[in-house]
């Protein structure tokens, strides 16, 4: 990354002959990979020139909530992934920051532009709490029963929903149903069958299941 902060920076400034500021934002800790720094140096002849090029690294969980609720309309859905105050349990403080967050956008945005921020803040929200606890936090706002987005997310995690209570009950039939032709299924077995999440395949063994007379025969279906 920070050689291509480099070149994305050489090229902006031969294009348009100005200085130019490279920044990165960081939105959650697991980016801050050890040993990232926001320069690129090196020296090819000792007194001869070197390289000395620094950008800013801007890591938003150490940026208050506060302050980023208080920037640019366009900055604000990132306050979902500020710093909280201390003491404040995560999603009391979350839930304070997703009502002050809707309020502004809804008061200072076009309705297609605060569709749009308001979508960015739900998809951002995801990557500090998982997607039930997101979805909870906006449930109440209008704005965002109302975006296609939202909605489609959530139909998005209804339908997987539905895929893996089909795979379960699938799973849990084929067993049964082995159980009964070629005894007790094994550890390994059992593994095995948990671990296939192709539905179809599932189906295909159960219909195998008159054919073959044992676990290991069973398993080799595709």
């Amino acid at each position: 990354m920070p050689r291509r902060m480099l070149l994305y920076n050489a090229l902006l400034h031969e294009a348009y002959g100005v200085p130019v500021h490279t920044a990165v934002v960081l939105l959650r800790p697991a980016a801050a990979r050890a040993g990232l720094r926001g320069a690129v140096g090196y020296r090819m002849v000792p007194r001869r020139g070197r390289l000395d090029f620094r950008f800013e690294l801007i890591r938003l969980w150490q940026r208050p909530a506060e302050e980023l609720l208080a920037g640019g309309l366009g900055v604000v859905p990132l306050a979902a992934l500020g710093k909280l105050p201390a003491g404040v349990r995560a999603t009391a403080g979350l839930a304070g920051v997703v009502e002050r967050l809707v309020d502004r956008v809804i008061r200072e945005a076009a309705p297609d532009e605060a569709a749009g921020l308001l979508s960015a803040a739900f998809i951002l929200i995801g990557l500090r709490v998982p997607r039930p606890v997101g979805t909870e936090l906006f449930r109440g706002v209008r704005a965002m029963r109302e975006s296609s987005t939202y909605q489609a997310i959530l139909d998005e995690g209804r339908e997987e929903g539905q895929v893996q209570g089909a795979l379960r009950e699938a799973r849990k039939i084929l067993l049964r149903q082995g159980r009964r032709k070629f005894g007790a299924a094994g550890p390994e077995v059992e593994a095995t069958i948990e671990a296939i999440g192709d539905l179809d395949r599932l189906e295909r063994m159960s219909e195998r299941l008159l054919d073959v007379t044992t676990w290991p025969d069973l398993l080799a279906s595709r």
